[in-house]
């Protein structure tokens, strides 16, 4: 049974930046599960799917912010570097110092700090329908 699940307080009102955040939601879960099952095997994989996921939506969101004129798109990146930047670490670090816990309290305090409540200042400048197309 998954710890966390998506609930309409999370969304920024654009259907596909919550479709991406969703999948933040499955990498915390799968960190919790992890850590139940004390697979730490499954590090490795958590770590690149963090990257992945990073990749693709920071991209899609900073298009976004910048396409809809969002005042604070330079803080907003810089907050991005951060996370990829710690991602970036976990990595290096991962057989000597990095263990699940700390990517689920990690995963788990960028959805609540940085999604809760970064994100949730550019909603008033995005359009309620937001797609992929220009």
């Amino acid at each position: 049974m998954p710890l966390m699940t998506w609930d309409e307080s999370m969304s920024v009102s654009v259907k596909e930046i919550d479709d991406q955040h969703k999948t933040l939601i499955s990498l915390i879960n799968q960190a919790y599960e992890a850590i139940q099952t004390h697979d730490e095997h499954v590090m490795t994989e958590l770590i690149d799917k963090m990257r992945a996921y990073a990749s693709m939506h920071f991209a899609f969101e900073e298009k976004l912010m910048k396409k809809h004129g969002f005042p604070e798109l330079e803080h907003h990146k810089f907050k991005h570097a951060q996370f990829n930047s710690e991602v970036i670490n976990f990595r290096k670090k991962q057989f000597e110092k990095t263990n699940l816990s700390q990517i689920f309290v990690f995963l788990s305090r960028w959805l609540t700090t940085h999604i809760m409540n970064e994100d949730m200042q550019y909603t008033p400048y995005m359009p309620k329908e937001e797609t992929t197309e220009d």
